[in-house]
C-alpha cells in the first residue's frame, strides 16, 4: 500500500518536474535578448551611394541575402555605406546586443490584383532591453528609383512586381528603397496583404482589444465602442487602417497597430494556441507571409511583443512636408510627402540606435 501511495506521489512530482524542465528549455532556446544575441542577423539592404542611382534594387537585396544566408553574417544596425551616410548611427551607439532593423510592409491587394504598398513601417527591435522604436514611412515618400527618377515610395514594389520578375521582386526592391531613405541596414521583413492578415485573425480565433475611446470606422460605417471587446479578421483590419476618423491621424493609427500586434502576441501564447503554435506559425510563413524571420525567430518576437505595452514604444513618422512635384510615371504633377533628411539624420541615431537605458 505504501508502495502504491509512493508511486502516486511520485508520479505528478515527475510531471512537474518534465514541465519545469520544458519551460526553462524553452527559455534558454526563445527568450528574445538571449536567441537574438546568439543569431547571426542577415544584412538584406545597406545604402546605396546617391540614394541607388545606376543600380537595380532588387538584385542588390537579393545578392545580400544570399550573402547573409552564406556567410551568416551579423548587423545590429547600420554598416558600411550606412553609418559613412550618418556618422551617429556609429558601432558604439548601436552596441552588440542583439538588435535589428525589421521592415514591415502591407500591401492593399487582395488575392487577384496587383501589389501596392498601403504601409511601410520600420521597426527597430533591441531585445535586449525590450524596446521597439517604430518608423512609419508615408507612402507618397518622394524617392529616387534606379531605372524611373523621383517618384513615390510605393511605387518600388510595384513597378519591380510589373517587371515580370514577381511579388518577391516587389519586396526586394521596397527593402532596399526603405534602406536608401532611412540610411540603414535591413535585417528582417514582413509582408502580408488584406486576405491574409483577416485569415491569420481568424485562424487564431480572433483579439481582444481593450479600446478607451469609441473608433469611428470610415471602411465601413460602423463604431467600434470603448471598453474590452473580441474582434474577428475583417473588423480588426478595419481597424489597423483606419486613420481618417483618428484626431492625431497616422501617429494614432500606428498605437492603433502596436495594440493590434501586442493583441495577436498575448492570443499566440495562449494555453490553447500554444499546443498548435508550431502549425499557426506554418500558416503564418506559407499562407499569410513573405518573411525571412526563422519559426525561432517568431517565436521569441511573439514573447517580447506580449510583455511591452504599446504607449511605451516610440513613434515617428518620417520627417517631412506635403508638396506637389512631377512624377516621370504618369507625366503629371502629385502630392507627394518631401522628406526633410536634415531633420531625419538628427533624429535616426536616437530612433535606429541603442542608447542604454537611463
Amino acid at each position: 500500500m505504501k508502495m502504491n501511495i509512493h508511486k502516486k506521489v511520485a508520479i505528478p512530482v515527475v510531471l512537474l518536474l518534465l514541465v519545469a524542465g520544458g519551460l526553462l528549455i524553452a527559455y534558454l532556446k526563445y527568450e528574445p535578448s538571449r536567441h537574438f544575441r546568439g543569431t547571426d542577423i542577415p544584412v538584406l539592404a545597406t545604402p546605396e551611394p546617391s540614394g541607388g542611382v545606376g543600380a537595380d534594387s532588387s538584385d542588390a537585396v537579393a545578392e545580400n541575402s544570399e550573402r547573409a544566408e552564406g556567410a551568416g553574417r551579423k548587423s545590429t544596425g547600420t554598416t558600411g555605406q550606412a553609418a559613412a551616410a550618418n556618422p551617429a548611427q556609429s558601432e558604439d551607439i548601436r552596441g552588440a546586443r542583439g538588435s535589428f532593423n525589421l521592415l514591415l510592409l502591407a500591401t492593399d491587394a487582395r488575392a487577384d490584383e496587383a501589389s501596392r504598398t498601403d504601409v511601410l513601417m520600420l521597426a527597430h527591435v533591441n531585445p535586449e532591453q525590450s524596446k521597439v522604436n517604430l518608423v512609419s514611412i508615408p507612402r507618397d515618400t518622394r524617392v529616387h528609383l534606379p531605372g524611373i527618377g523621383l517618384t513615390k515610395i510605393n511605387h518600388a514594389h510595384a513597378m519591380a512586381e510589373a517587371g515580370g520578375k514577381g511579388g518577391h521582386a516587389g519586396t526586394l526592391a521596397a527593402i532596399q528603397a526603405v534602406s536608401n531613405l532611412c540610411r540603414c541596414s535591413i535585417n528582417y521583413y514582413v509582408k502580408t496583404n488584406f486576405d491574409g492578415f483577416e485569415h491569420f485573425i481568424d485562424t487564431i480565433g480572433g483579439v481582444d482589444v481593450e479600446l478607451d475611446a469609441p473608433v469611428k470606422l470610415t471602411y465601413n460605417y460602423r463604431t467600434l465602442p470603448a471598453g474590452e471587446q473580441h474582434w474577428n479578421g475583417e473588423t480588426t483590419l478595419d481597424f489597423v487602417r483606419e486613420r481618417k476618423s483618428l484626431d492625431d491621424g497616422d501617429n494614432a493609427r500606428q498605437r492603433n497597430q502596436a495594440l493590434v500586434v501586442q493583441a495577436i502576441a498575448r492570443r499566440l501564447l495562449v494555453p490553447d494556441n500554444l499546443a498548435q503554435l508550431p502549425e499557426l506559425i506554418r500558416q503564418v510563413k506559407e499562407d499569410i507571409l513573405d518573411t525571412n524571420l526563422t519559426d525561432a525567430d517568431m517565436l521569441s518576437l511573439a514573447w517580447m511583443i506580449r510583455g511591452i505595452d504599446p504607449e511605451e514604444m516610440n513613434f515617428v513618422q518620417f520627417p517631412g512636408s506635403s508638396d506637389k512635384a512631377h512624377d516621370p510615371l504618369v507625366n503629371a504633377e502629385l502630392y507627394y510627402w518631401i522628406p526633410d533628411m536634415t531633420t531625419w539624420n538628427e533624429l535616426s541615431p536616437q530612433i535606429l540606435g541603442d542608447a542604454p537605458d537611463e
